[in-house]
């Protein structure tokens, strides 16, 4: 199973509705192609570290500055400290690895609940792609800090959409 239609199943299961899940989907598109071990492009440069080769080295405690070193990592390209910290717990408490793909669903759906309860109740009501996807995007900050849709979001939301009506998802 690929990880969109894996990833839009545990949406759909979480309550999510159709629309709901391709306007989320489709943010994580645009942020990390739907790689769990994406690490930001720049800071590959930057730590002379490939995508497997960081998150090798973070499951291992080799590299002891994930939470702080401001590196996007994974489906949502999580930055911030504490939210790069608590995605770290919830896979160590799971036994899992940090770039594993259903560690971070499942962290993406707890962070929904516990810190953008308002957000998940959209999710789980609207019949908007693109009301979703925005909203998505403008959450993946800090509450304060919101951003705008990151690019390709919409389009890529309603593509998923698309394909899940085709079985392609």
């Amino acid at each position: 199973m690929d990880n969109a239609r894996l990833i839009w199943d545990k949406l759909c299961a979480a309550g999510l509705t159709p629309a709901g899940a391709a306007g989320l989907l489709g943010n994580l598109q645009a942020e990390s192609g739907l790689n769990p071990q994406n690490l930001q492009n720049s800071f590959e440069k930057k730590l002379g570290m490939s995508d497997q080769d960081y998150t090798a080295a973070v499951d291992c405690g080799a590299y002891g500055s994930f939470v702080t070193d401001g590196a996007g990592y994974g489906l949502a390209q999580w930055t911030y400290s504490s939210r790069k910290a608590a995605l770290l717990a919830y896979a160590k408490a799971r036994g899992r690895s940090v770039g594993d793909l259903d560690t971070q669903v499942g962290y993406l759906l707890q962070e929904l609940q516990s810190l953008f309860p308002a957000v998940l109740r959209l999710l789980r009501a609207t019949d908007s792609v693109r009301r979703r996807t925005v909203c998505c995007s403008s959450s993946s900050a800090p509450p304060t800090r919101a951003r705008p849709t990151a690019p390709g979001g919409p389009r890529w939301g309603r593509g998923s959409m698309t394909n899940s009506r085709e079985g392609k998802t």
